[in-house]
């Protein structure tokens, strides 16, 4: 049996589930606790046995909780909390801007990228930009949607070269983050006379000639391949060539700097070096 009180788009949302444990499904009764999908994003921690952990949801963008006693040797929550798990979560609402988790149910656990460094460092990756390219608590299904393909894609098989596929994978999901908050790069050709492009011009958000502007050089074939990168699913492009993921790589970092006034960190120090 499912009940749901729904107001606004921001308003919570109290349900109750079968997938919640019946402790869980109990929480609810406390009056503007709700039930959310959630993917764990980070995780520190406070106090003597607690976390704080920060939440993507699809209905409430990003929420800080509070996970009580997560650290302790016998608790289960903490085991449930780990960054890149999907659960379903019960939030208590508090008076700051910080909540608290009261239960959760594993819905997509994420071992398979914790046990690869080269999987776990994309999507490491990946996480650092959802969390500087959008700072704000706003939802956004399509944000969390992607994150949920973008983490499901990197647990795929991706042939003898792991670390350039993880890389591209990660390259396609920054580029579609940037398109999503209004800073698409437009790379497919020259913006002013359609000829291939040998440079891009961040402030601009677009590649042109040799002839028709300046900027970072960019070649031909990086800036297709960025182009296939924006335009298919995740997981869809294949990217041999090192050098040309460097140079989507700076493409990124130089569009999020300009736009956004962010550093990619992770993105420009070993995802793709």
């Amino acid at each position: 049996m499912v009940s749901r009180l729904v107001g606004s788009t921001r308003s919570l949302r109290l349900i109750a589930t079968a997938s919640c444990s019946r402790s869980s499904r109990a929480n609810l009764a406390v009056a503007g606790a709700y039930a959310t999908e959630a993917i764990v994003l980070r995780s520190f921690r406070t106090g003597e046995a607690d976390r704080v952990v920060h939440l993507l949801t699809p209905d409430f963008g990003r929420v800080n909780v509070i996970a009580k006693g997560a650290r302790k040797t016998m608790g289960k929550m903490g085991a449930r909390l780990e960054p890149l798990t999907r659960i379903d979560a019960i939030v208590q609402p508090g008076k700051s801007d910080l909540s608290t988790i009261t239960g959760a149910d594993v819905l997509w656990s994420g071992d398979e990228l914790r046990r690869d460094p080269i999987r776990a460092l994309a999507a490491t990756g990946g996480i650092e930009a959802i969390v500087r390219l959008f700072p704000e608590p706003e939802p956004d299904q399509r944000l969390y949607r992607g994150l949920q393909r973008y983490l499901e894609a990197l647990t795929e098989p991706l042939g003898d070269d792991v670390r350039g596929g993880a890389d591209t994978i990660t390259l396609g999901f920054v580029l579609k983050l940037l398109a999503l908050a209004g800073w698409r790069p437009e790379v497919a050709a020259c913006v002013a006379c359609g000829a291939p492009v040998a440079v891009y011009d961040a402030a601009a958000g677009c590649a042109f000639c040799a002839t028709c502007g300046s900027g970072s050089p960019l070649d031909p074939i990086a800036a297709s391949a960025a182009a296939q990168l924006l335009a298919e699913p995740l997981g869809g492009v294949s990217i041999p060539a090192p050098a040309a993921r460097a140079a989507i790589a700076r493409v990124c970092r130089e569009t999020a700097e300009q736009h956004g006034g962010v550093r990619l960190a992770l993105l420009g120090q070993g995802v793709t070096a």
